[in-house]
């Protein structure tokens, strides 16, 4: 395999690594918030009507940002019926194929993702409540998240082949 892929997939694995790690202080954040606001309401009787949707927009962007982390350390759900039985090399000739339809799939949900960002840019799209916060911001994250998986997948794609590749050498 050459430089370039090596290097590309350990830019990658670093990448992902890097966001996973930052995406958990949102759990932080989304506490804060949280606790900021049953402080204010309960102790000082005052209603903060940005706090919901703040905790609800970290918690939309730790899951978005956590996407790359999960595919790259295979932590996602994975129906295991057979896949345990096969060799790290059947796994990897398995795994090539199979990555090429999370491909697909990420595909169209960041064709869905830019037609729905493009749609909340040009409607200046809020939430329907009194704080009214523009969905710009989340929808601009989601996208790039979805990008950043589909860049993990191939990723996952070259160290499969890779295995596959060593498994034949052997």
């Amino acid at each position: 395999m050459s430089l370039f892929i090596k290097r590309y997939v350990q830019f990658m694995d670093g990448l992902s690594e890097w966001v996973g790690r930052f995406s958990m202080l949102l759990i932080y954040l989304m506490i804060m918030v949280l606790l900021f606001d049953v402080f204010s309401d309960k102790a000082l009787g005052i209603i903060q009507n940005w706090t919901l949707e703040t905790a609800q927009f970290s918690l939309a962007a730790f899951y978005f940002l956590a996407g790359p982390k999960t595919l790259k350390d295979e932590s996602h759900v994975r129906l295991d019926l057979l896949y345990d039985r096969f060799s790290e090399r059947g796994k990897a000739i398995i795994d090539s194929i199979t990555i090429w339809l999370v491909i697909f799939y990420l595909v169209v949900l960041l064709w869905g993702g830019i037609s729905s960002l493009q749609y909340s840019w040009a409607t200046n799209q809020r939430l329907p409540s009194l704080w009214g916060p523009s969905l710009v911001p989340i929808k601009i994250l989601m996208n790039v998240c979805i990008f950043l998986m589909i860049l993990q997948s191939l990723a996952i794609f070259f160290r499969d082949v890779l295995k596959i590749r060593e498994g034949d050498a052997s």
